[in-house]
């Protein structure tokens, strides 16, 4: 029968599935996942005549989501070997590595990873087939319930879900929201080490160009997952699960209450800090696309000035440098994100004389002509004023170089993302950010979904050059993701996703999105969000 392999036409015999194709094209264990009519395809299905299919290599961007679950996956198989009477819980990304630990305060102790490794490597040599099967939702609960998984019946018994995808490994039943690679043996390379009281774990991926990176402690992120897991914890609110059980109730304005209250509280503790050391003039507020940065910095302005400051909100925006003298990027383009795109001497100069005593004009950026202007506006600091500068620069050194280090105060905001699809299966920051933007531009720049995709590479490379080396520079981090969220970006995001084309270029990744917003139940009546939230900076 006739198919076409990335648009070359070529003839193969009925009955082969995909991974039969791949092996016989690339040989063995060369490709790891397949896309189909712009779909992504289950390895072991049948190829059908006509498709048009790519097959992608094992350390492309495609396939990183499928090495990282599989790589998980014989983490939790190697515990079951090992504990059989322990329960695994997936936790959070620290830089490449994924951060995992026992359920119920069961320690994993630095002399458990030397077993642990051993056995997952077992597991990679025995190179057990990993298969995906389909059965009726009473049937998967029948085997969740038998497993050991009450987060995962938890979670399939709120859902509409006629049948149930799951994963059997050496006899083992798994969920994961995502595919998997074929068999176990695809992973050549892993590496896990102690991070008391759990584990890490990690493997190549595309941004390490395939190898093996060092892990690097997030000090700052790792006490904010740690206080924010606490009142999760608290609630029993840990999992999509117990979350939607909450919606069903009819219980969830408690939780958007309490979710609305614990970011209050830390800005309002922020505002403490600052208010209680009297060298502080300039709080700097720094993180990644979407993740709240203009609805803290106005609450913070709010908390300070109930405590007698006089907050000056200062725009690094104004201080571009003229459009012809912007900096050219290693790529050759011009570069509104690097930090030289800001005239850094002007910048300087502006709050040193602010700081002693002086008076400035502000300098107000003209994006239509490309240049900057006199505003007409003049400051000058009070006894009680404090300077909030927000920007992707803030954590940068380099952005406040004259100001003595005492007068700062940097804080570190992201969506942080507390709460996981089940025990197994986390949410990605990234993921919820991307959903964010999305809808936000759509709603208040008049961006397409399209347009946000195409931007969003450039904004993830620009966070990891110009952001995250410097996060564990802030005095403190915010966790700005709320834990119900998603209960309420799920039609916004459906009713972008229903407008676009099935051939476009996209539709892959929005197919991945449709599929992971499905685990949430709606929250229908929108009044319940306060009108300061983080989210009315996305939804209005």
């Amino acid at each position: 029968m006739k198919i076409y392999i990335d648009n070359k036409e070529l003839d193969i015999e009925k009955g082969m599935n995909y991974l039969d194709l791949s092996t016989k094209l690339y040989g063995r264990k060369k490709k790891v996942g397949v896309i189909v009519n712009n779909y992504y395809k289950n390895f072991l299905e049948k190829v059908e005549e006509n498709e048009r299919i790519h097959f992608f290599d094992k350390y492309s961007s495609e396939s990183d989501g499928i090495l990282q679950r599989t790589i998980i996956l014989i983490f939790i198989l190697a515990c079951k070997n090992l504990y059989e009477d322990k329960t695994i819980e997936v936790e959070h990304s620290i830089g490449e590595y994924i951060y995992c630990e026992l359920k119920g305060g069961n320690k994993l102790l630095h002399t458990d990873v030397k077993i642990i490794k051993e056995e997952m490597q077992r597991i990679i040599d025995a190179d057990y087939k990993v298969y995906r099967k389909t059965t009726d939702k009473k049937s998967a609960l029948k085997l969740f319930e038998k497993e050991g998984y009450k987060d995962k019946v938890l979670l399939f018994k709120n859902l509409n879900f006629k049948d149930i995808h799951y994963y059997e490994v050496d006899g083992r039943i798994f969920t994961f929201h995502g595919y998997l690679a074929p068999s176990t043996g695809y992973i050549d390379k892993f590496d896990i080490i102690s991070y008391y009281p759990g584990v890490a774990i990690t493997v190549p991926s595309s941004r390490t160009n395939g190898e093996l990176t060092e892990f690097h402690e997030r000090k700052l992120l790792a006490k904010i997952f740690s206080n924010s897991k606490r009142w999760t914890n608290m609630l029993d609110i840990a999992n999509v699960g117990n979350l939607n059980s909450y919606v069903k109730n009819n219980d969830i304005k408690f939780i958007i209450d309490t979710s609305e209250t614990y970011f209050e509280n830390q800005i309002s503790n922020i505002a403490d800090m600052i208010v209680n050391d009297n060298d502080i003039t300039i709080a700097q507020i720094a993180g990644p696309s979407s993740s709240g940065k203009t609805t803290s910095a106005y609450r913070l302005s709010v908390q300070l000035a109930i405590r007698g400051k006089r907050p000056i909100l200062i725009s690094t925006d104004d201080y571009f440098v003229n459009r012809e003298n912007t900096p050219i990027n290693e790529d050759g383009e011009v570069d509104y994100e690097m930090l030289e795109a800001i005239d850094l001497e002007k910048f300087n100069d502006d709050l040193m004389t602010l700081m002693e005593g002086g008076e400035i004009e502000l300098p107000r950026f003209n994006f239509v002509t490309g240049s900057r202007e006199k505003s007409g506006k003049f400051i000058k600091l009070e006894k009680d004023s404090i300077i909030l500068i927000e920007g992707l620069h803030c954590l940068n050194p380099k952005l406040t170089q004259l100001v003595p280090e005492k007068k700062k105060f940097k804080i570190y905001i992201s969506a942080l993302t507390q709460l996981n699809i089940d025990s197994h299966n986390r949410i990605s920051t990234s993921r919820v950010r991307l959903l964010r933007r999305m809808i936000r531009d759509n709603n208040f720049r008049g961006n397409s979904i399209e347009d946000t995709f195409e931007g969003w590479d450039k904004v993830r490379r620009g966070e990891e050059k110009y952001i995250f080396p410097y996060q564990d520079l802030a005095d403190i981090a915010v966790d700005s993701s709320l834990v119900y969220e998603l209960c309420i970006l799920k039609k916004y995001a459906y009713e972008l996703f229903d407008t676009y084309d099935s051939n476009g270029k996209y539709y892959k990744e929005i197919k991945k999105l449709r599929a992971f917003l499905k685990y949430f139940i709606d929250i229908d009546d929108e009044t319940l969000v306060p009108n300061n939230s983080v989210l009315r900076e996305i939804i209005g």
